[in-house]
C-alpha cells in the first residue's frame, strides 16, 4: 500500500507554499478568495480541486476562516512542510 499523498493533500500543501512562500503570509495572517484563486489559477489548480484542497486544508486545521471572510493560515498550516 503506498502513503502517497491524496490529490488534495498535494493542491493544499500548494496552497500553503503560495501563501508562506509567494505572499509571506504568517501564522494568524489571512487572505482574500479571489487573491487565493487569482493565485491558484496561475498555478493551473482548477476551481474544483481548489474547493477539495480547501476543505481538506480546513479539516487538518491548516486553515480556518477569518472573520472578515478570509482564509487564514493557523500555526499548524504554517508549520507544515
Amino acid at each position: 500500500m503506498s502513503n502517497a499523498p491524496s490529490p488534495q493533500e498535494t493542491v493544499a500543501k500548494r496552497i500553503l507554499f503560495i501563501m508562506v512562500n509567494e505572499q509571506g503570509l504568517r501564522a494568524g495572517d489571512g487572505m482574500s478568495p479571489d487573491n487565493l484563486t487569482h493565485d491558484l489559477t496561475r498555478h493551473d489548480i482548477d476551481q474544483v480541486q481548489q474547493q477539495e484542497a480547501i476543505e481538506f486544508a480546513k479539516d487538518k486545521g491548516w486553515l480556518r476562516d477569518g472573520p472578515y471572510g478570509e482564509l487564514q493560515l493557523t500555526e499548524t498550516g504554517f508549520a507544515v512542510d
